[in-house]
């Protein structure tokens, strides 16, 4: 629960830092802060510090995941955003089912977190591979900086570039032009952008509560928590691949809502199930509502990084994953609503 409530308020806390100070430093700073509350938690003897440090693993984990995906989508253009926004999802699945192999071997809880935290470190060479996003410093107009950038990506593709950067600031938006009185304020500031804000907000929530209510109750679908694991990773690779054709050919609003009504009608077929029938029953329309809303777990980022403007993109995708973070809390509880339920039947009959 902790490190849940860290997830859901660190990303939009972080989405402020991150339009405020730049998606490369944001993203290196919560990387170096993920290995060393990862390491320390390891060799932690009290419960109580457990707890806090736990909050504070989730507060920059999500701002490790919200920055890198914005650092994405703004490092390229056209096509390519959404490809690059799409294919950063990849190592999703693939840690799913490499922390299940981990798992399986090494059942000792300090031993599995130091296993999973310490590779991280090789990701602080990103300072010296990954540029900041061209998009930001032209929002912030740090000149200097900005045609850095587009000097080396000019270089790396052989291309011209412009010599005069005045004329690149002048196409620039005016909503992008600087973050004076930029804020959470901002996301409800029009009516237009009020309404995209809350129907975003709504469907995050949504989304997560199917999601992440599959992925953690794994253990109760099955017999093999690991292999289901693995199962649900090997899964999401082919829903993000289509997802990416569906972006390109399809757009954006109508994938989404079919992809998304088809994991609903999916886990309400499991309710269908008499109790006496196989388990593979159950596994697989469980993995066809995993497969849909994973789909759609990778059209919504792309989707509500496009609905917001560069100066408040961050701001607008963290404080979307406060919605999704409150989904997040709850779904342990879920579990609960099988002894009400039935106490309710017990006291109706």
């Amino acid at each position: 629960m902790t490190f849940l409530t860290g997830v859901a308020i660190g990303g939009l806390v972080s989405g402020m830092i991150s339009d405020k100070f730049g998606r490369k430093r944001t993203l290196l700073i919560s990387v170096f802060a993920q290995i060393v509350f990862g390491t320390v938690i390891s060799f932690n003897p009290w419960f109580e510090l457990f707890l806090v440090i736990r909050f504070f693993l989730g507060f920059v984990s999500v701002s490790v995941v919200f920055s890198a995906f914005v650092l994405c989508m703004e490092l390229v253009g056209g096509k390519w955003r959404t490809i690059s926004g799409v294919s950063y999802l990849f190592p999703v699945p693939l840690g799913y089912i490499t922390v299940a192999g981990i798992a399986y071997v090494v059942r000792e809880w300090r031993i599995l977190q130091l296993t999973v935290t310490l590779p991280a470190i090789t990701l602080l060479a990103a300072i010296w591979v990954i540029p900041e996003s061209p998009r930001w410093l032209l929002a912030m107009r740090k000149q200097d900086r900005l045609m850095e950038v587009l000097k080396r990506a000019a270089a790396s593709n052989k291309l011209p570039i412009p010599n005069d950067p005045e004329k690149i600031l002048a196409k620039a938006p005016p909503q992008e032009k600087g973050n004076e009185g930029v804020g959470v304020a901002t996301l409800f500031k029009t009516a237009q952008i009020r309404k995209i804000s809350l129907i975003l907000y709504v469907v995050w929530f949504a989304l997560y509560m199917v999601y992440y209510g599959l992925v953690l109750n794994l253990s109760s679908i099955g017999d093999d928590i690991y292999l289901n694991t693995a199962i649900s990773g090997f899964v999401e690779i082919p829903a993000i691949a289509i997802s990416m054709l569906l972006l390109l050919k399809s757009g954006r609003k109508w994938p989404l809502c079919i992809v998304t009504a088809s994991s609903g009608v999916f886990c309400l077929l499991v309710i269908a199930v008499p109790a006496d029938a196989p388990s593979w029953v159950v596994v697989t329309l469980a993995m066809a509502a995993k497969f849909a809303i994973s789909c759609s777990n990778a059209i919504l980022p792309i989707f509500t990084a496009e609905l917001f403007p560069t100066v408040v993109r961050n701001l607008g995708v963290g404080s979307s994953n406060v919605a999704a973070g409150i989904a997040l809390m709850i779904v342990p509880y879920l579990w609960n609503l099988v002894y009400i339920v039935s106490k309710l039947f017990e006291i109706s009959t």
